[in-house]
Order: C-alpha cells, then structure tokens, then sequence
C-alpha cells in the first residue's frame, strides 16, 4: 500500500528528555496511587493491575509493538498477528506540558500530553514499532503527521456518521487497509483461526467488564470508581497477557459478588459521562469520592463503555470476522466525533434509569470541542427530565482541584 504521509518534509524524531519533567511525571503517578492506597475498600489483587500500570516501559517480550489511540482501533488484528498492542493515551500532566512545547496552541491536554510522551526517548510509545490514529478529532488528525516522525503512522479514517447504509462499504475497506500496513510493516500473516482466538478473548474480557459494571451499580463500595478505572485501563494501555487478565478480573468479580457491606449507603449516587479520563488524571473521581458520592455507572471511551460491546459474528470466516470488527469499533461507539448525539443521550438516559442515579456528571477535558459541544443538549434534556446535572470543564493541571471541591460540594447537597 501506498504511504500516507509524504516524506518530502519529514523532520528527524527531537527528543526532550528532561529530568526534572521525568521527576514530575514520576510524582504524579505516585500521588495518585497513594490516594488509591488509601481507599477503604479495594480488592484483594488490586496489586496485580497496579503493577501493569505502573511499568513505564511496558517491559520487553521480543514481539513487535503497535501502539495506538482512541477506542476505535480493532486492536484484536493486531494481537491475532502476534504483535502487542498497546493504547497510548496520556493522561500525565507532566507530558502535557512537555508536549506543549511542540504542540502549541489551543489543543486539548490529552493530545499534549500523548505527544509528550513521544519526546522522551526511553517512554512505553517509543518502544512502538508501528503507530495507529483514528480520525476521530481534529488533535488526532493532525497528530498523525508529527509522530510519523518518530514511528511508521496508519491513519484509521472514520466515516462522518453512523449510517450502516452508507458507510459499511469503507470502514470494512478501512479495516482491510490496516490488515495490509501491518502485514506489509510487521512481516506478520493474519491467519483466520488465530485472528477468531482474539476475538473470542476479546468478548470475555467484554461480557466480564459488564459484569463489574452491573454489580458497581449495585454494590459500589465494594469497588470505587477509580480502581474500577485502573483494572479497565491496565489490559489496554501497557502489554498483558489478556487471559491472565482476564483470570484476576474474575477474582475481583467473585469478590464483589461475596461483599455485603455494614450498613446501607446512603452516599449519591451518580452517572459519569464526558471525556476520555486516562491515569493518573483521577482527580475529579478522587474530589466525588471525598466529598461523599459514588460514581455507579459510566459512558467514558476509558472506563466501562470501552468494552460494553461485544463483538458479534456468526461465522468464522475472515472476511466475516473483519466486518464484524468494523461494525463493532466504528458502529456501536457513542463517540461524539459522530454527527448524531442520538446513541450517547440514549446511552446516558438508559444508565440514570438503570443505576437510579440521582444525578449526572460531565466531565469536560479543556479544549475537546466534540465533547464541549454536545454539552449544551445533554444539559437540556436531562435538566427536562428532572435529572440533576453538574458540568465539570477543567484540564489535567492540579491547580483548581479545590475549586472544583467548592463546586462538586455545593452540587452532592442540591440531591
């Protein structure tokens, strides 16, 4: 296949390894994770998913490594090819401000900050030998181009909108586009049996994360938002073996079912949906989980709505699987880099019925204009339906963290 990016300008990788922002970086995760430690309750192998998580290479397995971006990647080809894959969203303060020396202008601190971790020489997406961005916004677009400076870059074109009909053509030809980058750039075949293993395991760690979301709804101290995040992120954003994954997140779930708490909570209960919220950036679940409140349920392309889908195939044939793949990634998300708000609002309404929440939280990441914009209606029809509503906008910096105390207090004693 032909290159995507012309190579007429292409600038050699400039790295920033900078010892003081390391330190920052090393600061935030630790900080973090010692507010996690102090949680109540957690479960009994949390130690396993935190030591994925705080491995910042990724360790070395002599397989190749494709890192890649967003939710809607079929990373299932990837590993059914015998490479890893690894999610490389950043959600370290420290590399924001890193990646902003670059990546100036008004870009949100999630593009910063992914781009940062590219300007340290010995970072986890340096360990990459490939790269994949789907066209979902406009940070991403662009993005393409300057880390195809440092690592081969496949863009993965997304339709304008959700129509089966119109668009089920190209994204099964945008499917079959990467199959030929990664065939063509890891030497690697993508053979039928192993490609249906993947997606089969693929599937259990989806009907497994349902499973912990239904008994968050009813058990949620038995496992807080933030470690719910933390298990959900360690089997996409660092290598693991998905079926030792697998194996642990059963134990937890086991665990979860066997809780019975002391007394009945009587803490708020709410439904979280917004941008995509990557470790350590749990500040906003951190001032929830203080101020007295439970967040039960989500709608976040990193926490529970990730793997709410299971893929769905009736044959095993490639050609089959493949579309089954397309119509997974590109059709059942409620990404809002779609036209319609149609899946997302519906999606939200269906979790504040189901959980009874009693109330609704949207967290709003600076400068990611396609989540800002759909804020407006989400706030109209909820305010309609008599659902208590609070906007959270804030960026990945610490600074304003007992502002948004003052103001998450202010909204629990409205409920």
């Amino acid at each position: 296949m032909g290159r995507q990016f012309e190579e007429t300008y292409r600038l050699k990788p400039a790295f920033a390894d900078n010892p003081g922002n390391l330190k920052k970086q090393l600061f935030i995760e630790e900080t973090q994770a010692r507010i996690q430690s102090a949680l109540s309750q957690r479960p009994k192998n949390i130690a396993y998913f935190e030591e994925i998580m705080y491995t910042r290479d990724g360790g070395s397995t002599g397989r190749p490594r494709v890192g890649y971006f967003c939710n809607m990647v079929p990373h299932e080809i990837i590993a059914a090819m015998g490479a890893e894959a690894v999610r490389l969203d950043c959600g370290n303060n420290a590399a924001a401000v890193v990646g902003e020396e670059v990546l100036s202008g008004e870009i949100c601190p999630l593009a910063k900050a992914s781009f940062g971790s590219f300007l340290r020489e010995d970072s986890l997406a340096n360990t990459c030998d490939l790269l994949v961005l789907p066209t979902s916004c406009d940070a991403k677009r662009k993005m393409g181009e300057v880390v195809n400076d440092f690592k081969p870059t496949f863009m993965f074109n997304l339709p304008p909108e959700q129509n089966h009909s119109l668009y089920s053509r190209q994204s099964y030809l945008e499917v079959l586009r990467l199959v030929q980058f990664l065939r063509k750039r890891l030497r690697l075949p993508l053979y039928r049996r192993r490609l249906a293993e993947t997606i089969e395991l693929g599937r259990e760690r989806t009907l497994l994360v349902r499973e912990l979301q239904e008994l968050r709804i009813r058990k949620p101290r038995a496992l807080t938002a933030s470690d719910f995040l933390l298990i959900i992120q360690s089997s996409q954003f660092r290598p693991v073996d998905l079926s030792e994954w697998i194996g642990e997140a059963r134990n937890v779930r086991d665990e979860i079912e066997a809780y019975e708490p002391k007394r009945r909570s009587l803490r708020p209960r709410l439904v979280l949906t917004g941008a995509p919220m990557v470790w350590p950036n749990f500040k906003v679940l951190n001032v929830f989980d203080e101020a007295g409140a439970d967040i039960v349920a989500d709608t976040l392309c990193t926490g529970a709505q990730c793997f709410f889908d299971p893929i769905v195939r009736n044959e095993r044939g490639k050609r089959h699987m493949l579309r089954a793949l397309a119509n997974r990634y590109v059709y059942a998300s409620i990404c809002p880099c779609f036209i319609s708000q149609t899946k997302r609002i519906n999606r939200i309404l269906e979790l504040v019925e189901g959980s009874q929440a009693d109330g609704v939280v949207n967290y709003s990441l600076r400068l990611c204009q396609v989540f800002d914009v759909e804020t407006y209606r989400i706030e109209k029809i909820l305010k309609s339906r008599k659902a208590s509503y609070i906007n959270i906008r804030t960026d990945y910096s610490l600074e304003d963290t007992e502002q948004l105390r003052v103001r998450i207090e202010a909204f629990l004693e409205t409920l």
